[in-house]
């Protein structure tokens, strides 16, 4: 989203400036025009990049950290167009505050949590997410069998796929930890990982309850012949 605010700011600027030009009033423009940051650099045209704080030590961008950090961003997307197809305004706000600690927890893994200013290790975050699922579940009819994602809820299947990721995420970012070379874990390494594994809980109980909410049925699972 801030990519596309600023490549609607750059292109609002050029327009406005090329009219400035034409009235002879540019200069205002041009030097506000001239302060707006780019959205592409070149620095990673050779297939590499780097880490917050490490600027001098390029890694290449099949480097498992960079793995794990596009994929918190694929789960943060996936959840916007969850968000962009649900109907009930609460459950839209609490996925709007999931996508903040993405970011927090992407700062965190992209400064290799080597820095005191990203941290992720508020437990709270994981009870919050347990709170939710228990109480959806109540209102859920009991679970007795396997179910298959998808249904005539849109925003049920896009929650589905959301969980996929989570799971993956998970996974990705369990291997990154296992090949730090830190003696000891720090305890927001371990918050990371429960996080995404409630998570993925969550998204489970959340895509039954909005195709609950909507009216649906889960669509149980029979073993094919």
């Amino acid at each position: 989203v801030n990519d596309q605010n600023k490549t609607l700011d750059n292109t609002t600027a050029s327009c406005t400036e090329e009219a400035t030009v034409q009235s002879n009033t540019n200069t205002s423009t041009s030097s506000k025009s001239s302060r707006l940051p780019k959205i592409y650099t070149r620095t990673g045209d050779q297939g590499t990049s780097t880490l917050l704080g490490s600027s001098a030590n390029h890694l290449s961008k099949d480097s498992l950290v960079f793995d794990v950090l596009g994929t918190i961003d694929e789960l943060s997307s996936t959840i916007g167009i969850v968000r962009s197809t649900c109907s009930f305004p609460l459950i839209i706000k609490e996925l709007e505050t999931i996508q903040h600690c993405f970011f927090e927890m992407g700062s965190c893994v992209a400064a290799n949590n080597r820095s005191p200013r990203f941290v992720f290790n508020d437990a709270t975050l994981i009870t919050n997410l347990e709170e939710q699922i228990d109480k959806m579940t109540e209102e859920l009819p009991e679970l007795r069998h396997f179910i298959l994602p998808g249904g005539p809820s849109q925003t049920a299947s896009y929650l589905h796929l959301a969980r996929a990721v989570c799971r993956r995420c998970e996974r990705l970012l369990t291997k990154w930890l296992n090949e730090q070379i830190e003696d000891e874990q720090p305890q927001q390494d371990t918050i990371m990982g429960i996080y995404l594994n409630r998570l993925s809980d969550y998204l489970f109980t959340l895509a039954r309850y909005v195709a609950y909410k909507e009216g649906h049925e889960d669509i149980i699972y029979h073993k094919s012949k």
